[in-house]
């Protein structure tokens, strides 16, 4: 009698296979992650298009008016209730988004900049009264947004640019466009050839 040896892998092939597809994912993952600082600032702006677009369409449904706070290294959409705006905390999508250095994010609604240069940086009117102690005090800032999501869809025309520097500390951007019926769009429309 011939004894017969059955086919298969044995438990260490199995687990060698294993180890290599898991060493192969890493490296596929690390190199997506390593892509480059413009690539990351891309990521950024497609995230704050399509978190846009969900906030825009949840604003068609709801009938609410909902505002988009920009300042220089975050971003968050407001809603009013009981006469102030509160942040639209529905879920970490809509949540507030924070960038850190070198990331920098630059506002133009409608054509004109955030802060006009010849703008003061402070006014009198923020300093708390000194002369009369009648209980004036600085109050904790206010979420007024800069743009207006409607429920007719459209929104405040604006151009976002996601701003930031290169690996050789060149100065790099992504811009956002919005115009007023709603459409988004990563750069210009003109500065795409037609297909």
């Amino acid at each position: 009698m011939q004894s017969s040896r059955q086919a298969g892998f044995t438990l260490l092939e199995v687990l060698l296979v294993i180890l290599l597809m898991g060493l192969a994912a890493s490296a596929v993952t690390l190199s997506i992650n390593n892509a480059g600082p413009e690539k990351e600032l891309e990521r950024h702006a497609r995230q704050f298009v399509a978190t846009t677009e969900l906030v825009l369409d949840e604003v068609v449904m709801s009938g609410q008016f909902v505002g988009l706070v920009v300042e220089d290294h975050s971003y968050e959409f407001v809603l009013r209730r009981e006469g102030k705006w509160v942040p639209l905390e529905d879920g970490r999508m809509v949540s507030r988004r924070e960038f850190e250095e070198p990331v920098e994010l630059s506002l133009v609604v409608e054509g004109l900049p955030l802060v006009q240069e010849d703008e003061e940086e402070t006014s009198w009117f923020d300093e708390p009264f000194e002369e009369a102690d009648v209980g004036f005090t600085k109050k904790e800032k206010k979420l007024d947004p800069q743009v207006f999501l409607f429920p007719s869809g459209e929104m405040s025309g604006f151009e976002l640019s996601f701003l930031g520097r290169d690996d050789n500390n060149k100065d790099i951007d992504v811009l956002v466009v919005a115009n007023p019926l709603g459409r988004l769009t990563l750069g210009r429309e003109d500065e795409y050839p037609a297909n």
